[in-house]
């Protein structure tokens, strides 16, 4: 009779493993006797198993193990048919099918059962749906993307590179989570470096960089508006000017002379140079730029222009070299180790009262 046919028993249950793990799914049939137990790969179409036997052309070893493996256990009238699958790859999730093939019953009536692998995988960014560099408009709104994979589907939190604040509606706020971060009404402050981060719990997470640019006219604004130096003495000055401004302004300086502004250019007298090194006084998209004025002579003394200048505007900063007596800066020379100690005597005249008392005291 047909209740006398085998039949699986027990529920398949889902195997969740990492990416690199072994999964195993367990098929339980009662009343096998002659019959088969196969596995089936539901996505891949593929037959994987016939008993104990691997039906898979190319069944690798790895580790001194076979990727594929069955394992049968009997109890009873109960065999319990275990599908090992090691080294798990994106590839060896989905469903696969556990049948027990009867003899000389049409295949419509075959004990069938499903079961699911899901292979744990560590988020990844994916490049071609995330923003890289975004350029706005100044009061316009915008949005930075952040697109990734995973199993589980991995949350996405933006947060600023330099802490500051999203400006997200309706307040602004120190994180957000989601895939789209909506800009509203962007403005300069805005303008810097952002960070989504993908974390499904699966380590390690993935992290992706966006920066944010606002065109804008240049700002300038200087370290030290007045610098003093000593002539004829081969001192050297430096102003220095921090600009903004996108697209990235052009920077010059000019020089007061005979009550008329000329332009400065590099050569042995003013070295010209913008720094490249990361600067904890810079703000967003920041760059500092410095005048060196070599062996300050009475001329020098002046009043000296960063300009910057871009498509959107132009700035300026002014500077006032003057004259002091003594070299000023960080590059001046040490004094020498006599001039910094200072020397003393003592007059023989003064000591003869403090020998008159260390004899009395001793008497």
């Amino acid at each position: 009779m047909l209740t006398q046919q085998p039949q699986i028993v027990d529920e398949i249950w889902p195997e969740v493993q990492l990416h690199g793990r072994t999964g195993r799914l367990n098929c339980t049939v009662v009343r096998l006797n002659q019959n088969v137990v196969t596995w089936y790969h539901v996505n891949f179409r593929q037959t994987i198993s016939v008993g104990e036997t691997i039906e898979v052309m190319k069944n690798e070893v790895i580790g001194g193990l076979k990727k594929y493996e069955v394992q049968r256990k009997k109890l009873g009238d109960r065999d319990t048919f275990m599908l090992i699958i090691r080294r798990l790859r994106q590839e060896d999730a989905g469903y696969y099918k556990c049948t027990v093939r009867i003899q000389a019953v049409n295949n419509d009536l075959w004990p069938t059962k499903l079961g699911q692998l899901t292979v744990q995988a560590s988020p990844k960014i994916r490049i071609s749906g995330t923003t890289t560099v975004l350029q706005a408009h100044r009061g316009h709104n915008s949005s930075l993307q952040c697109s990734a994979t995973g199993i589980p589907y991995p949350n996405i939190t933006w947060v600023r590179l330099d802490g500051g604040l999203l400006p997200v509606l309706p307040t602004p706020v120190a994180q957000f989570r989601s895939e789209r971060l909506p800009l509203v009404n962007v403005d300069i402050q805005h303008m810097g470096i952002y960070r989504c981060v993908a974390d499904n719990f699966i380590k390690p997470p993935a992290e992706h960089l966006s920066q944010l640019l606002v065109f804008h006219a240049p700002r300038t604004r200087v370290v030290q508006n007045s610098v003093g130096q000593a002539q004829n003495r081969r001192f050297s000055a430096k102003l220095e000017c921090i600009v903004q401004g996108h697209p990235e302004p052009t920077v010059t300086w000019e020089r007061v002379i005979n009550n008329g502004r000329v332009r400065i250019t590099d050569n042995q007298k003013f070295d010209i140079n913008k720094q490249t090194k990361d600067l904890q006084n810079l703000m967003a998209m920041e760059s500092w730029y410095s005048l060196k004025i070599i062996n300050v002579q009475a001329n020098d003394y002046t009043t000296y222009y960063c300009i910057a200048e871009n498509n959107f505007g132009r700035a300026n900063s002014t500077f006032v070299l003057f004259e002091t007596t003594e070299c000023q800066g960080a590059n001046c020379p040490s004094l020498p180790p006599s001039a910094a100690t200072s020397t003393f005597s003592i007059n023989p005249v003064f000591l003869f009262p403090l020998f008159i008392s260390i004899e009395v005291l001793l008497l």
